[in-house]
C-alpha cells in the first residue's frame, strides 16, 4: 500500500478505531506529506486532508502520552537547497486551529483560564490567516538587509535577492534601530490562472493551488522569475512587540496598535482587521464573513483571533507547536483529493458535447461530490486527466466543482486515456467542432437530449415556474411520448389518467403538477422568451429583446430586420443572427402560437422606468419577504442593471439592514445606499 492509499484509509479512520501502533504510521505520514507540501511544492493530498491526519496523530499523542510528539515539530527538515541557511531571532511557531464555533468558545474558556484571574471577557483582534510563504524582513539602519523563510522554526533560507523583487515591500521604512518584521508572501489569484495558463501552452509544470507556486517562484535561482510573478507581502507580526514600547511609550501597545503602526511604515497589512470586544463578537463577524471571500483575488480559508492585550500574552503563553493566545478558524474544505472513476459525455441545449467526470466520492464543504466537470476536450489533454488519476477538485462560493490539477506523482500508467466522442451519444449523429474554438457539438436539431435540457431548462424556477416537474419527470414523459415540444406540457391535463399508471405517482402529486402547471400560464415576457431557449439569450439580452413586443401579434408576426436587431442594446451580432433565424424558423412559428394559446403574457409598460434605465444596482445577500432573485427581477423589468459586486461604477447599493462588506465599500466609493422601503 503507497502513501496516498494509506492517507486514504486513516482518514476514513474514526478516532476511536486507532491504537497506539497507529502512531509511527501517522508520523510517517506527517513526515512524507510535509516533506512534499513544503519542501517539493508537490503535495498529493489536499491541506484539510493534511490537517485531519495531523489531528489523528495529536489525538493519539496526547491519549497515550507520548514524550516524542510529533505533532509538536512545525516544519519537516529541507532535504536539500541552493540558499544559505540561517537563524532566526524568535522561533517561527505554528497557530493551533479550529472548524466551529464550539471550538472557538472552549478557546475563549482556556484563554481565561490561563490568566488567572477575574476578567470576563476578552477583546480580541481578527485578521486575515494567508497559510502561505512565510518570511522574515529585517532591516538596519532604515535599510531592508535580509529576508528569510522558516524551517523548523528557529531557521531556514537567506532569499534577499529574490524578495527584494516584490513591489510591495518598503526597501526603506523610518525606523533606525534593528528591525523585524514577519508574514507571508502570497500570489494572486489572477496571477496564480495566468501563470498556469503560460504553463500549460508551454508544456512546462502546472501547479496545483497558488500557494505552491508563490513558493517556487520565491525559491527559484533566477531572481527575475521571482519579479514576473506578481508577488505581494502582507505583515502581521514583529521579532518582539514589547520593544515598541518606547514609540507608545504612555502605555504598552495593543496588538492592533501594532499592527496600524506597521501600516504607517508602508507595509501592506491585512484588508480584514477587526478589533472584536469578546468571543461573541469575534462569532458574528466570522458568520458574516462570506460576501468578502467572493470580491478577494487571493485564497482565504482561515481568520486567526489573537488576544488584542499583548500585555497579557507572557500570562497566557505558548505550547511548543503554537501560542495560547491566538488560534485559526479554518472555514470548510474547499479542496480536496479524489479519483477519476469514468467520464460521461453529456449532451447540453446549446448542442455542445461536455465532458463530466464520475469521482469516487468526497466531502467538500459538507457536501457529498461525486461528479466534476471537465469542461472541453483541449483541457483534458493540457492537463492529461485520464480515468483512474488521482485529482485536486475545488468547489468554490457552492459552484459545480472543478478538476484543478492531476497529482501526476502518484500515477501508476495504468490510467486510460479519455477519447474524443465521434458521434453523438444521444442521437448518434456525427459529432462537429467549431474551427476557432474547442466545442465539440452535435447539430442535430431533433436530438432527443437535447430537446430534453431545453424542456429542463424552460421549467426552471426562475423562467415557467414549474413545480413537480423535475429532470428525471421530463426524460420518463419525453420517453413516454407524454411531451415532445414545450407546449405538450400544457396538455398533460388531458393523460392525467395516464400518469396514475406510473410507478411513484398518485393523486395528490399529480394534481400538484397539474395545479404548477396552471399557475405558469401567467409569464412576463422577459421569462416567455428565455424559455423559448434562443441561444445566448440570458436576462440582460432578453430584457432589451422584450421592448420590441408590444403585444402578441409583435410575437406571431415578427418583421424586424438583422440590422434593427443589431441596434438594441446589448443585443451582439450573433446574438442578434440567432433571434432573426429563430423567429423566422417554421418549427418555432407554431411553437409561439401554440404556446400563446395557453399562456397570457404580460408585456413592458413604456415610460415608468425611463427614469433609471441602465443605471447599475448592486444587492445584498437577504431581505425579509423578498429574496434576492424577486429583487433582481423588478431591476430587469424596470431595466436597471443589476451587477454582483460594488465599485466605482455602480450606482446604488440596495443593502439589508446588517450588510456588512458591500455595505462598506459603498461608503468607501460613496456609492448611494437604499433601503428596501426606498427602494420599493
Amino acid at each position: 500500500m503507497n502513501y496516498l492509499e494509506k492517507s486514504k484509509l486513516y482518514l476514513e479512520k474514526k478516532d476511536e478505531f486507532l491504537d497506539i501502533d497507529d502512531i509511527e504510521i501517522l508520523q510517517n505520514l506527517i513526515n512524507y506529506h510535509s516533506d512534499l507540501y513544503y519542501n517539493k511544492e508537490n503535495p498529493i493530498i489536499s491541506d484539510y486532508e493534511y490537517d485531519l491526519l495531523f489531528k489523528k496523530l495529536e489525538f493519539l499523542e496526547n491519549k497515550f502520552d507520548i514524550k516524542y510528539s510529533q505533532s509538536q515539530k512545525v516544519w519537516s527538515e529541507i532535504l536539500s537547497s541552493t540558499f544559505k541557511k540561517v537563524n532566526h531571532k524568535r522561533p517561527m511557531i505554528s497557530l493551533d486551529n479550529t472548524y466551529n464555533e464550539e471550538d472557538l468558545l472552549d478557546f475563549n474558556q482556556r484563554v481565561l483560564k490561563n490568566l488567572w484571574s477575574n476578567i470576563l471577557e476578552i477583546p480580541y483582534n481578527l485578521e486575515f490567516k494567508f497559510d502561505w510563504l512565510w518570511i522574515s524582513l529585517i532591516y538596519k539602519n532604515w535599510q531592508f538587509i535580509q529576508a528569510i523563510t522558516r524551517w523548523d522554526g528557529q531557521k531556514w533560507e537567506d532569499v534577499t535577492k529574490n524578495v527584494e523583487t516584490i513591489k510591495n515591500i518598503p526597501k526603506k521604512i523610518n525606523i533606525l534601530w534593528d528591525f523585524e518584521v514577519r508574514w507571508e508572501i502570497i500570489m494572486p489569484i489572477s496571477s496564480f490562472n495566468e501563470l498556469n495558463k503560460k504553463s500549460l501552452e508551454k508544456k512546462e509544470k502546472v501547479f496545483s493551488n497558488p500557494r505552491n507556486a508563490a513558493s517556487w517562484s520565491l525559491r527559484v535561482i533566477d531572481f527575475n522569475i521571482t519579479k514576473e510573478r506578481n508577488l505581494k507581502f502582507f505583515a502581521y507580526d514583529f521579532w518582539w512587540f514589547r520593544e515598541f514600547n518606547n514609540i507608545f511609550s504612555w502605555k504598552t501597545p495593543s496588538y492592533h496598535e501594532t499592527i496600524l503602526y506597521l501600516k504607517e511604515l508602508w507595509f501592506e497589512i491585512s484588508s480584514y482587521f477587526k478589533k472584536c470586544k469578546n468571543i461573541n463578537d469575534v462569532i458574528n463577524h466570522i458568520n458574516n464573513f462570506w460576501n468578502l471571500r467572493e470580491s478577494l483575488d487571493f485564497d482565504i480559508d482561515w481568520l486567526v483571533l489573537k488576544v488584542d492585550k499583548i500585555d497579557l500574552w507572557e500570562d497566557i503563553w505558548f505550547t511548543a507547536h503554537h501560542p495560547r493566545y491566538a488560534i485559526a478558524y479554518k472555514f470548510p474544505a474547499q479542496i480536496v483529493s479524489t479519483t477519476i472513476l469514468s467520464v460521461e459525455h453529456q449532451v447540453w441545449k446549446t448542442w455542445t458535447i461536455t465532458p463530466v467526470a464520475n469521482l469516487s466520492p468526497v466531502n467538500i464543504s459538507g457536501a457529498i461530490i461525486k461528479r466534476a466537470s471537465l469542461h472541453n476536450y483541449d483541457e483534458i489533454e493540457n492537463l492529461d486527466i485520464r480515468v483512474w488519476d488521482q485529482v485536486f477538485i475545488k468547489r468554490a462560493w457552492e459552484v459545480i466543482p472543478k478538476i484543478i490539477s492531476i497529482i501526476d506523482s502518484v500515477r501508476t500508467w495504468k490510467e486510460i486515456k479519455i477519447e474524443i466522442p465521434k458521434y453523438c451519444p444521444s442521437c448518434n449523429n456525427k459529432l462537429k467542432k467549431d474551427l476557432d474554438k474547442v466545442r465539440i457539438y452535435c447539430d442535430n436539431i431533433d436530438c432527443p437530449k437535447q430537446i430534453i435540457q431545453k424542456l429542463i431548462f424552460a421549467i426552471w424556477k426562475n423562467w415557467l415556474n414549474i413545480d413537480w416537474l423535475w429532470e428525471k419527470q421530463v426524460e420518463l414523459f419525453y420517453n413516454l411520448w407524454f411531451i415532445k415540444t414545450l407546449d405538450d406540457i400544457y396538455n398533460l391535463k388531458d393523460k392525467k389518467e395516464s400518469l396514475l399508471t406510473l410507478e411513484w405517482y398518485k393523486e395528490k402529486s399529480i394534481n400538484n403538477l397539474l395545479s404548477s402547471i396552471e399557475n405558469s400560464k401567467n409569464q412576463d415576457i422577459i421569462n416567455f422568451l428565455i424559455s423559448l431557449n434562443i441561444p445566448l439569450i440570458w436576462p440582460t439580452s432578453a430584457k432589451e429583446l422584450a421592448k420590441i413586443f408590444k403585444d402578441k401579434n409583435d410575437l406571431l408576426n415578427f418583421d424586424k430586420t438583422l440590422e434593427e436587431l443589431e441596434n438594441l442594446q446589448d443585443i451582439w451580432t450573433q446574438t442578434a443572427q440567432n433571434i432573426y433565424n429563430y423567429f423566422n424558423d417554421d418549427r418555432n412559428k407554431i411553437l409561439i402560437k401554440n404556446l400563446l394559446n395557453y399562456i397570457n403574457i404580460n408585456f413592458f409598460k413604456e415610460v415608468l422606468w425611463k427614469k433609471f434605465e441602465w443605471k447599475k444596482i448592486c444587492i445584498t445577500w437577504s431581505f425579509d419577504n423578498y429574496s434576492r432573485d424577486d429583487l433582481i427581477k423588478i431591476l430587469e423589468e424596470n431595466s436597471w442593471i443589476f451587477v454582483s459586486s460594488v465599485s466605482k461604477n455602480t450606482d446604488a447599493l440596495l443593502a439589508w439592514e446588517k450588510a456588512w462588506s458591500k455595505l462598506q465599500k459603498a461608503i468607501e466609493l460613496w456609492v448611494k445606499i437604499l433601503t428596501l422601503d426606498e427602494f420599493l
